[in-house]
């Protein structure tokens, strides 16, 4: 990042040369300060921070690791393609800098300042976005060695997961709901019901849960979130096969079909 000053070709020595009424010392000492805000403006790359793609992004996606896993490839390649993007566009602008600068007369030195700015911008979103890829990277590579995920896992090894997922799921809005206003919404009843939940046997386990937790409490103790991890673990062991129920009814006999998967040979 160039050293901005009064002096040099930047925005503000622009406006002190325009004919716009400006203070030339409170210009001084914006431009006095702005290489510490350039500087610190490359913490600011990225969307998002570390923390927050790890902590929600990811774990929005649910408590399944192969959910996980298809959601930073997911995010991979939406940052990949914003990537490609900008980084045509960045060499483009740097073609046209350079044709600009063969030139001598005011407007094109002019643009190339203008472009200047502008190649300085794309830089820092390009390096925050390669820096998000690798972030992204590094954690579906833990992920997937912390669940024992083979390296070559394909679409067949993703579904496994998924009723798992879908249970867990339902009871997690479902338990968001009882806290919120005391019963399941209709919405979390219809989901946990299209994988064989029946919604009152749901309700029940809920209602159970939540007065266990309330006792607990009363005795100065106090549940973690392993406690509720758990206890979603339980609802998706307990639920495993309700679905058949489900399946047998619509009338399907096979839920996951090899011939449609994208497997390893």
């Amino acid at each position: 990042m160039n050293n901005l000053t009064l002096n040099g070709s930047s925005s503000l020595a622009l406006l002190k040369d325009s004919s716009i009424n400006l203070d030339s010392k409170a210009l001084e000492k914006i431009a006095d300060r702005l290489p510490e805000i350039y500087r610190a403006m490359n913490t600011a790359g990225r969307r998002n921070t570390q923390t927050t793609s790890q902590l929600m992004t990811l774990n929005m996606a649910g408590a399944e690791p192969y959910r996980h896993l298809r959601q930073i490839l997911a995010q991979i390649d939406q940052k990949k393609s914003a990537l490609e993007g900008s980084a045509f566009k960045l060499r483009k602008n740097e073609i046209k800098k350079k044709k600009l600068m063969e030139k001598d007369d005011e407007l094109s030195q002019l643009k190339v300042q203008e472009l200047d700015r502008g190649l300085d911008r794309s830089r820092i979103s390009i390096e925050g976005a390669v820096k998000e890829i690798g972030m992204f990277q590094d954690a579906y590579d833990e992920i997937r060695e912390a669940h024992g995920i083979p390296e070559k896992w394909d679409e067949r090894d993703a579904e496994k997961g998924e009723i798992r997922h879908h249970i867990k799921m339902g009871f997690r809005t479902a338990f968001q709901e009882m806290m919120a206003h005391g019963m399941i919404g209709r919405g979390s009843a219809e989901y946990l019901e299209q994988f064989g939940v029946h919604p009152q046997a749901a309700r029940k386990h809920l209602h159970d849960y939540i007065v266990a937790n309330e006792r607990m409490m009363e005795e100065g103790k106090e549940p973690n979130i392993e406690h509720f991890y758990c206890f979603l673990d339980a609802m998706a062991n307990k639920y495993a096969t309700a679905h058949h129920a489900v399946m047998k009814r619509i009338g399907i006999k096979k839920l996951v079909r090899d011939d449609w998967c994208f497997k390893e040979t």
